[in-house]
């Protein structure tokens, strides 16, 4: 499915505020482009156009790359999910953003607001299979920016 970015679609607008914002939805993923007098609206519409269909073709391995940045900051938690096969994503692209300073987009991932615990059979170091219960997310209010370089390369902002 298309996505369409132009101001007869906009969910909001923001004007406001510097550097202004059109909001857009797709799904349950916000996209935001930035623009500003000297970066007016329809040239940033078109530049966001131009890769906003491959970023959300892109949002698993933009999720699997910021897993392993979440595994660095909660090993606990993802030691025990990467023991079992999980139905549903911990992590969740809340909102794809294109800062008036990038022509890039920007995943904005976060924990996923209703991920259900899960339960599941694992070996144990002694090949004893044992229950692993993946009870409930890490209790941090954590965001991972992801930018999108091209496909399927990406770099942590911070």
């Amino acid at each position: 499915m298309k996505i369409e970015l132009s101001p007869s679609t906009m969910y909001a607008h923001w004007t406001h505020c510097e550097p202004k914002v059109c909001e857009f939805q797709h799904g349950t993923t916000m996209i935001y482009v930035s623009y500003s007098d000297s970066k007016p609206m329809a040239p940033r519409l078109a530049i966001a156009q131009k890769s906003i269909d491959a970023a959300f073709q892109e949002t698993d391995s933009a999720l699997k790359f910021a897993r392993q940045i979440s595994e660095r900051k909660n090993p606990e938690f993802w030691k025990s999910a990467s023991r079992i096969q999980l139905r549903q994503s911990p992590l969740i692209v809340f909102a794809v953003r294109y800062p008036i300073d990038s022509d890039l987009p920007i995943y904005e991932i976060s924990w996923n607001p209703v991920f259900e615990p899960e339960v599941g059979f694992a070996l144990s170091e002694d090949w004893t299979e044992e229950q692993v219960q993946v009870e409930q997310l890490p209790d941090n209010d954590e965001v991972i920016c992801v930018k999108r370089l091209d496909a399927q390369r990406y770099a942590h902002v911070t």
